[in-house]
């Protein structure tokens, strides 16, 4: 007995020692799958450590982009009582530019010790030769293109930039990481509809993608270029080999297609510009519209002051009001609607005045000058508004006393106005009104409140809990789009399977197999993942009404089990 207690205690000892040999060599490394890679290659990135306990923090990736990630994982392993333990997180990292980077190094801290990766060393050279078929595939399925409707336009003059992806194959998890940056511009995302049409290009068929369009707005002359666009993308290519079926066996290669805005000339305004011209550019309207020209009695007169059209509204300022004499002039109200469209810029600001007159008489509202460049005439267009007379004739007020510039304006009075932008003056009979109603008001608060106390003391029952799930809506997504024969029914049908899957904790990149036949049994596992790569063959490929049937069965019949 005395023999087996020793050796037990031998072994809990032994235990501690490693314990402690462990905790004492804790190590965070760095590796990459390959050091030297292409300007536009997709890498994996890793981090790992041999700590139970700590997070690894990766590092901040200067010169290069995230593709996909972080992945994470972990494992321990039990060799003659050595306990070993190893985690890690993973990235899929572009490269923005080329040379030679020193990648920052992970960190990690353990109670209160910071411990660091070693830093990897990447060497970047755009025309590397590439070994893997797979990618050579994939590179040659995937392409990115920027359009733009004009090659040189005027300062102010609005360019429309078309984003457009050609696949000619399945792409899966198509995201945009790195957009062109442009300097001393404008740059307005358009509204629009992602659709896919068919082209045929080189002999192939292609699906061709309108994933983007902006409005590009420059405000200085120059050459608008070179501003680059990484689009990544999954892109399903055959392997070569083929299943029990018969049917070709493919794989989701991860891709990077790269490509730069053609070369727009941005030129300069033309010289002669008349004095009133303020940097407006388009196809341009000034407008002065008044109320009325005339008053009597307590009235008003609303004055509008209006630019309106296709332009630059972006740096367009409407003038101010020249002020007639005779009148208290209000601040004005701002008042704007802007919208951006493949068209340009359209709508209008204004300005809306009010003036009260102060003396009976007439007086004259100035006269007002405005200019635009219209580039389709590349022109200088000047708008004259010529003066107007304002007409009043209130017997209570003074006549016009021929005040000139220097002199005092008369105070402000208060009256009431059509427009409701001056009340009427309170009188002593509104405070009368306040007292004799303040004593009810106060009942009647208390009453609210004590009915409001009474309701909140009654018994409720508990409200059920809701379901979270989003099966039913995605199963109801996919019904509509087959009922209605929608040309990606099978994509958004493939879409609410991933989304099943990731409230089981399945991610879209870790599905295979075998993963899921593990996590929903070998028939119902064997099965999902046979729907998904008929989903995934039938978005580019013609389908039977048959075989639309048939995939449409085997989904129901699935789909609660999943």
């Amino acid at each position: 007995m005395v023999i087996k207690t020793g050796r037990i205690l031998g072994f809990l000892g032994l235990l501690l020692i490693s314990t402690v040999s462990f905790a004492q060599n804790i190590e965070v490394t760095a590796s990459a799958a390959r050091t030297s890679v292409d300007l536009n290659e997709p890498f994996r990135v890793t981090f790992a450590t041999n700590s139970r306990t700590g997070n690894i923090k990766a590092p901040a990736f200067e010169n290069f982009i995230i593709v996909n990630g972080p992945y994470s994982s972990q494992s321990t392993q039990v060799i003659n009582g050595n306990v070993k333990v190893s985690r890690s997180i993973s990235y899929d990292v572009v490269a923005t530019e080329e040379g030679q980077f020193n990648m920052a190094p992970a960190t990690m801290m353990v109670k209160g010790k910071l411990y660091e990766s070693n830093r990897l060393k990447i060497n970047v050279e755009a025309g590397t030769q590439r070994k893997n078929r797979l990618s050579e595939k994939a590179k040659e399925s995937f392409d990115v293109s920027i359009l733009t409707n004009k090659k040189s336009v005027y300062v102010g003059e609005p360019i429309l930039m078309l984003l457009q992806a050609t696949l000619m194959e399945p792409v899966r998890n198509l995201a945009m990481i790195q957009a062109p940056n442009f300097e001393n511009v404008l740059q307005q995302k358009l509204d629009v509809r992602q659709e896919t049409r068919r082209e045929v290009i080189n002999g192939k068929i292609a699906t061709v993608l309108d994933f983007d369009k902006r409005l590009i707005i420059p405000n200085k002359s120059g050459t608008l270029g070179g501003q680059e666009l990484k689009i990544s993308g999954k892109v399903q290519v055959p392997t070569g080999r083929y299943d029990f079926f018969g049917m070709p066996l493919t794989k989701f290669v991860q891709e990077v297609a790269t490509a730069k805005i053609p070369a727009v000339k941005i030129k300069p305004l033309p010289k002669g510009a008349p004095e009133s011209f303020k940097g407006a550019v388009g196809d341009l309207n000034f407008v002065r519209e008044v109320s009325r020209t005339e008053v009597e009695g307590d009235e008003s007169i609303t004055v509008k002051v209006r630019v309106e059209g296709s332009g630059n509204f972006n740096t367009i300022a409407v003038p101010e009001l020249l002020k007639p004499q005779g009148f208290d002039v209000y601040d004005p109200k701002y008042d704007e609607n802007v919208r951006y469209s493949e068209r340009g810029i359209r709508g209008y600001k204004e300005y809306e005045y009010l003036l009260v007159p102060q003396f009976k008489g007439t007086f004259i509202l100035p006269a007002m000058s405005w200019s635009y460049f219209d580039p389709s005439t590349e022109q200088y267009i000047s708008i004259e508004i010529p003066e107007e007379n304002l007409i009043v004739s209130n017997p209570a007020l003074a006549a016009n006393p021929g005040f000139n510039e220097s002199e005092e304006p008369v105070q402000k009075r208060e009256i009431s106005t059509i427009e409701e932008d001056i009340r009427y003056l309170q009188d002593a009979r509104w405070n009368v009104f306040l007292e004799l109603d303040l004593r009810k008001l106060t009942w009647g608060v208390l009453l609210v409140v004590a009915l409001a106390w009474g309701i909140q003391a009654i018994p409720r029952k508990e409200k059920e809990v809701e379901d979270t799930s989003k099966k039913r809506p995605l199963r109801r997504e996919v019904e509509l789009a087959f009922k209605a024969n929608k040309e990606d029914r099978f994509g958004i049908m493939l879409n609410a399977i991933e989304e099943a899957l990731l409230e089981r904790g399945v991610a879209r990149e870790d599905i295979t197999d075998a993963l899921l036949q593990k996590e929903l049994g070998e028939s119902v596992g064997s099965k999902t993942y046979a729907l998904i790569q008929r989903c995934q063959m039938a978005q580019y490929a013609p389908s039977s009404e048959g075989d639309t049937n048939n995939i449409w069965n085997e989904f129901k019949a699935i789909w609660d089990l999943i």
